[in-house]
C-alpha cells in the first residue's frame, strides 16, 4: 500500500484549485510530497499564463501539505542516484533553492513581485527538459547500436546519467527497481526507432520525455503518482509499479471534498 503521494504538473493545480478555501486533514497532509518537475512547471507558469490565479494555486499549498516540513522529493538524477547505488543522495544546493522559491511564492501576494523568480523556473525547466531530451537522445543512439536489445541501451543510459558502472548492477535488477519508467522509456524509444524524423529535442516530445521522468520516483515502494494524464495509462501496463500510477478526471480533485475522499482512500490500508 502506499504511503504518499506526488502529483503531476495538472493535479498540483487542481488541488491548489480545491484547497484555495479549504484546508486537508493533517494526517493526509502529511503524506502529500513535492516532485520537483510538477512544483518548478507550475511555479514557472507564473511567467506563462494568468499569474494571479496560479500564485492563489500555489498559495494554496499551505493547505493541502504540511507547510511545516513539505516534503520534497530529490530532483530525477538524484533520484536515480539512490536507488542505484541503495543511499541518500541529496543536492544540498538543489533543496535550498526549491525551499527559496516556496518561501518566495507563498510569502507574497504580487505577481509582479516574483515575476523574476518565475523567470529564473521558466529557465530551469528549459534547462531540465533540454537534457531530459539530450539524455533520451543518447539513448536513442544506443539503441539503434541494439536493435533486438533496447532495454540495454535504456540501461546503459540510465548507468550513464548517474555516473555508475554499467558492471556494477545488472540490467534485470535495475529494470525491476524502475519498472514502470522502464516500460514508458521502452515504448518511447520504440516509437523513436519506428519514426525516423523523430526529434527527441522537439517541444513536444521534450515535454513527454519530462513525464517520463516522474516515473523514477516509483523506485520507492512506499509512493503513489497522482496523475490526470491518461497517457500514463496507456504506456505503463505491464509493471507491478503500474498499481501506483493513479490515474483520475480533473473533477475529482477540483472539489475538496472529492479530492480528500480520492487520497483518504489512496492511502488508507486495504
Amino acid at each position: 500500500m502506499p504511503e504518499r503521494i506526488y502529483l503531476d504538473t495538472n493535479a498540483y493545480r487542481y488541488l491548489g484549485i480545491a484547497f484555495e478555501n479549504a484546508t486537508l486533514p493533517a494526517d493526509l497532509r502529511d503524506r502529500m510530497l513535492h516532485s520537483p518537475l510538477s512544483a518548478f512547471e507550475v511555479m514557472k507558469q507564473l511567467a506563462d499564463e494568468d499569474g494571479d490565479a496560479v500564485l492563489r494555486q500555489i498559495h494554496a499549498i499551505r493547505n493541502w501539505t504540511n507547510p511545516q516540513h513539505a516534503g520534497l522529493l530529490p530532483a530525477p538524477d538524484d533520484m536515480l542516484r539512490c536507488l542505484w547505488f541503495g543511499k541518500s543522495i541529496m543536492d544540498d544546493d538543489f533543496t535550498k533553492k526549491m525551499q527559496h522559491s516556496f518561501n518566495v511564492c507563498l510569502t507574497t501576494n504580487s505577481v509582479t513581485d516574483i515575476k523574476a523568480e518565475a523567470a529564473k523556473h521558466k529557465e530551469f525547466m528549459v534547462s531540465l527538459k533540454l537534457k531530459a531530451a539530450q539524455d533520451f537522445q543518447a539513448m536513442i543512439v544506443d539503441a539503434k547500436k541494439y536493435p533486438f536489445d533496447i532495454t540495454k541501451a535504456w540501461f546503459l543510459g540510465i548507468a550513464h546519467m548517474v555516473d555508475a558502472d554499467p558492471n556494477s548492477k545488472s540490467i534485470d535488477e535495475v529494470v525491476k527497481i524502475l519498472s514502470a519508467y522502464h516500460e514508458y522509456e521502452q515504448s518511447k524509444l520504440q516509437t523513436a526507432l519506428e519514426i525516423p524524423e523523430y526529434n527527441p529535442l522537439s517541444l513536444k516530445n521534450q515535454n513527454d520525455i519530462i513525464d517520463a521522468e516522474q516515473l523514477v520516483y516509483l523506485g520507492d515502494a512506499s509512493l503513489c503518482f497522482l496523475t490526470c494524464d491518461q497517457g500514463f495509462r496507456k504506456r505503463v501496463k505491464e509493471s507491478e509499479q503500474a498499481a501506483r500510477i493513479i490515474t483520475v478526471a480533473p473533477e475529482e480533485l477540483l472539489d475538496a471534498q472529492n479530492a480528500e475522499a480520492l487520497l483518504g482512500n489512496i492511502t488508507s490500508p486495504k
